[in-house]
């Protein structure tokens, strides 16, 4: 598959943002296990938490991530393990980062509903994503809200989750919904599996984010690898 490679602003270096060590205290420790997050600047990602531990890679800015482990403080930096989406240099990629002066920041306004791949981008497809995977894939809550059901010849067997104040996300095309109309949903929770029903030709899910009823663009590039959970690099609320 051939990707489009989008160009992704770049930052200043250091060896924790790319080449020599910034001096730094821990930031004002808002992240946590589980949260949506993004780099903030381009971000090195090590194999342990240390300014001296080998770099698997650096994180493009505004590369969404999942956070699967930590805190854990070292050289004056706190540190968090983090899985990231593919960015324009790198494939899926877990490691840890330094939280530093919120080169890590979250948690994320809303974040991606399922590991997969960008298969339309929100300009090609009215300002949703179609993210596909395998029948069965599980389908996660974006943001916390109250969830309701339906279903329509378009988008088939759908889960929508209120979030307040004129926010909603839309999850078409379910093969399974797990959560009845009114149920209070938390994000990362598993809502239902990825199908292809309504009018639709493979697996895949139509992810919206919407304000007032319009579609509000998704960040993405065609082909970008995904994880469940992982932080869209977009301020909504």
């Amino acid at each position: 598959m051939d990707f489009d490679r989008r160009s992704f602003l770049k930052a200043s270096s250091s060896a924790i943002v790319g080449g020599m060590a910034l001096s730094g205290t821990a930031a004002a420790g808002h992240l946590s296990v589980s949260d949506p997050a993004i780099t903030t600047t381009d971000l090195n990602i090590r194999e342990q938490p240390s300014t001296s531990a080998s770099v698997k890679a650096t994180a493009d800015q505004w590369t969404g991530g999942h956070i699967v482990d930590g805190p854990t403080s070292a050289d004056g930096y706190t540190w968090w393990k983090v899985s990231f989406n593919q960015d324009s240099d790198n494939g899926r990629i877990t490691g840890w980062v330094a939280e530093g002066d919120a080169w890590l920041d979250g948690p994320t306004d809303f974040s991606y509903p399922c590991w997969g791949f960008i298969t339309q981008t929100s300009a090609e497809d009215g300002g949703a994503i179609d993210i596909g995977n395998d029948y069965g894939t599980p389908l996660v809550a974006a943001r916390d809200g109250t969830a309701y059901t339906g279903y329509g010849d378009r988008c088939g067997y759908y889960v929508s989750i209120d979030h307040g104040g004129g926010w909603t996300s839309i999850y078409c095309h379910m093969q399974e919904r797990y959560v009845s109309d009114g149920q209070t949903v938390s994000e990362g929770q598993q809502i239902g599996e990825m199908g292809s029903t309504g009018n639709s030709t493979g697996p895949h899910v139509h992810f919206a984010i919407r304000y007032n009823g319009a579609n509000q663009d998704i960040p993405g590039f065609d082909g970008q690898d995904l994880i469940a959970g992982s932080g869209i690099p977009k301020s909504y609320l």
